[in-house]
């Protein structure tokens, strides 16, 4: 997808997290900058570096000629990194089509919102809306 396919190859994801890696060892994700671009991890295990080039789609496997070296991936066809911002994702995904992601099922990746934190959103939406609070 992006010009970073290679650019991060280490263990861990922005922030020292575990990163969440689909079949080909690579996620959307926040890289150094803080931009969100298909990147790829290395790990400690075979394969140690990508398996295939991604994002996998939950195809690795076919590519794979003899010895499989797919990484088990997140359980869905793209692997995000979880936090990542979906308008961020998005936004990077425009680049190429709109409609990208729409068409694949994703890992749970979304931040969570805290309960009186939601709460307090919907109650400024509704007072903004009619002018009245809740």
């Amino acid at each position: 997808m992006g010009n970073g396919w290679l650019q991060d190859l280490a263990y861990q994801d922005v922030g020292g997290v575990d990163p969440v890696v689909d079949e080909c060892g690579g996620h959307f994700g926040p890289i150094d900058s803080g931009e969100i671009e298909y990147h790829y991890h290395s790990r400690q295990i075979v394969p140690y570096h990508l398996a295939c080039q991604g994002p996998s789609l939950g195809n690795c496997a076919e590519t794979q000629r003899g010895t499989n070296y797919c990484h088990p991936g997140c359980g869905a066809e793209v692997c995000v990194q979880p936090g990542t911002s979906e308008a961020a994702l998005r936004a990077y995904l425009d680049q190429w089509d709109p409609t990208w992601l729409d068409k694949y099922t994703t890992n749970d990746y979304k931040p969570k919102v805290e309960p009186a934190k939601e709460n307090h959103i919907i109650e400024n939406n509704y007072t903004q809306a009619t002018g009245q609070h809740l």
